[in-house]
């Protein structure tokens, strides 16, 4: 399994049993932007928002205390040529083959996958160290945009799954000035 995946998923299990630290991140009003990797999404409202420094590859994460629940944005960049690195996680903009690519990644380091979604933005439910994940994936430009949700339990999950999916179908390339 790819490190950068590894190292995500890591930070989203450790960030489900401490506070999110308190740093600024680039939101105007409800809107995350990333001016560096272009790609903007819609903040949900009642959220903690805290620019993870120190964190390669995450965007942003979220929290809230009721339920106890935390989301993580993070990037992969696709690769083309994966035959040339062996630490890749994406080969390429198919979206149905990044799906593919984040099961063989998640299963391979163990996790319980307990649910599959095939729809315009693909996403996995699994289990691990006792926290219930959900990661949905967008493609935008030359990036596999990861949206992680962490909760303590699988009803937790389920209660915050409208808004995880308007967070996620909010991802968005940034519109460039012309």
């Amino acid at each position: 399994m790819p490190r950068v995946l590894v190292a995500v998923l890591a930070v989203a299990l450790a960030l489900a049993s401490i506070a999110a630290p308190t740093a600024r991140a680039d939101v105007d009003g409800d809107v995350f932007t990333s001016e560096t990797h272009g790609v903007r999404a819609e903040v949900p409202r009642g959220w903690r928002v805290s620019e993870p420094n120190g964190y390669p590859n995450v965007l942003l994460w979220l929290s809230r205390s009721r339920p106890h629940v935390k989301i993580v944005v993070a990037y992969d960049r696709i690769v083309p040529d994966c035959r040339a690195a062996l630490d890749v996680a994406f080969c390429n903009r198919d979206v149905a083959q990044v799906a593919a690519a984040l099961r063989t990644q998640i299963a391979a380091a163990g996790f319980t996958i307990t649910a599959q979604e095939q729809s315009r933005t693909p996403g996995l439910e699994y289990q691990a160290n006792g926290r219930y994940l959900r990661h949905a994936l967008v493609v935008v430009g030359d990036l596999v945009v990861s949206v992680i949700l962490v909760a303590d339990s699988a009803a937790d999950r389920a209660a915050q799954s409208r808004l995880f999916e308007r967070l996620t179908q909010s991802v968005r390339p940034l519109a460039r000035a012309p």
